[in-house]
């Protein structure tokens, strides 16, 4: 996805996807300012631990129930209406219990395309 500059609009609900695979992530908008993607998660899937080495990032729960994971951090158990703000470099995951679906808003900031998170997870 680009970086756009322009007003956009888009329904959550009408985007609502499950895979029995593996979570299934879309992205609803990039700007320079933000990054704004949308996830749903079978039960008992996960995020594994990662890190945005620029990025801060907020978790905002749309509906079910989970956990937000962190290496050096307790975990936070999250609840529809949850909100969890986690700083850039923190190392992170999301995991889901064995009952729940869960749907998540995640917004990052700054905003830098997908080929740019790359190069900075990999130090090019």
């Amino acid at each position: 996805m680009t970086l756009t500059e322009k007003v956009e609009h888009q329904e959550l609900y009408d985007l609502v996807e499950f895979s029995k695979e593996n979570f299934v992530r879309k992205a609803l908008t990039q700007s320079k300012g933000i990054v704004c993607d949308f996830v749903c998660f079978e039960p008992g899937q996960d995020a594994g631990l990662h890190k945005h080495p620029v990025q801060d990032e907020i978790f905002y729960v749309v509906e079910g129930n989970g956990t937000i994971t962190f290496e050096d951090h307790d975990d936070i158990p999250v609840k529809a209406g949850s909100i969890v703000f986690t700083p850039s470099g923190v190392v992170h995951g999301v995991r889901t219990n064995a009952s729940d679906r869960l749907i998540l808003m995640l917004i990052k900031g700054p905003g830098i395309t997908t080929r740019e998170a790359r190069r900075f997870r990999h130090g090019n």
